[in-house]
């Protein structure tokens, strides 16, 4: 039986880390934290596409992984892994839908996402002081749903997985929508909260890896009613640490639900050592984004994509929580 320390709680770590009263219930800390987001001075976003909150290098950065990671035993011989667990991406549906796809590296989107990727490749394997700890792990998600997150993450996903000396590893914890899965037709696959829920399975046998060559991708799995609760566990946070050390020359990118919707993405921002923080422009209310900010904030590497110029900070604000009702009722 696992000791009192290891049945700790992620949040009862966050607030230690906060210095604020461990003995509080998730809901106390999340009722407590929401409180706590009022409005403050947003950052200025960046005025086009592709701009990032981080200052982008003049040139690309010499990426070189730090140091090799352990052997992929999900494509060894003899492993449980075999056929089952391979994806055939369909990229005609996915450029269709507005995707990078390795036969579309000459697109303008697939250039918007070279000039976001490069900051983030810098702080996670650039040198002397750009190099972060945890950099490679990266969290994205957005104040509210529909703001393409998801969209976000799969671009971002094809674009480092196209350089030649980087593997991406997408972790969807999105256990809500399973929009990811949708999108790249996974739908029906074992993944994470599989893994949180059952100690006998292995975390390479539901890796998924796709025909391109340096993509895998682990799947939310199947739904589960506490499922908010096994990713704020210990044995969630143990996992990413996991994975953080076992592959630290890989690219780990998180698909996390909005900040406003759900209280995952502020337990997982404890876990990565950067997030993107994906902004709809004319849309996302300039008072959500500054909340979001606030529970976030374990992360100090937060940078920006916005999809349009400026932020419309003249609509109403008061309106946060219906995200959170219209984000679970399809649970």
């Amino acid at each position: 039986m696992a000791d009192d320390k290891d049945r700790l709680d992620l949040v009862q770590r966050l607030a230690e880390k906060q210095k604020a009263d461990s003995s509080k219930s998730l809901a106390e800390r999340a009722a407590e934290k929401l409180s706590a987001a009022s409005p403050t001075p947003a950052p200025r976003p960046a005025k086009s596409q592709e701009a990032m909150a981080a200052p982008e290098p003049t040139a690309a950065p010499n990426v070189q992984p730090a140091q090799k990671s352990a052997p992929d035993r999900s494509n060894a011989v003899g492993s449980k892994t075999k056929e089952s667990q391979r994806s055939v991406l369909d990229f005609a549906k996915l450029k269709r839908a507005g995707y990078i796809t390795p036969d579309s590296q000459q697109t303008h989107i697939a250039e918007e996402f070279r000039a976001i990727k490069r900051p983030l490749l810098l702080n996670a394997f650039g040198g002397g002081k750009h190099r972060i700890e945890r950099g490679n792990v990266i969290l994205v998600t957005s104040a509210q749903p529909h703001e393409g997150k998801t969209f976000t993450t799969i671009n971002l996903a094809m674009s480092i997985a196209s350089e030649r000396d980087l593997h991406v590893l997408v972790v969807d914890t999105d256990v809500y929508r399973h929009r990811l899965e949708e999108e790249l037709d996974l739908s029906g696959r074992d993944g994470l909260v599989d893994l949180l829920v059952d100690d006998d399975r292995e975390l390479t046998d539901l890796f998924v890896r796709t025909d391109v060559p340096n993509l895998t991708i682990l799947p939310v799995g199947n739904k589960h009613p506490q499922a908010p609760e096994l990713l704020a566990s210990q044995k969630m946070a143990s996992l990413m640490e996991d994975i953080a050390a076992r592959y630290p020359d890989r690219v780990i990118i998180i698909d996390s639900p909005p900040v406003l919707a759900s209280s995952e993405a502020n337990v997982l921002s404890l876990l990565v050592g950067q997030i993107v923080m994906v902004v709809e422009a004319n849309r996302t209310r300039k008072a959500n984004v500054e909340r979001s900010l606030k529970l976030i904030s374990n992360c100090e590497n937060i940078h920006f994509v916005i999809n349009k110029t400026g932020v419309d900070s003249t609509i109403s604000p008061y309106r946060t929580y219906a995200y959170y009702d219209e984000y679970r009722k399809q649970v």
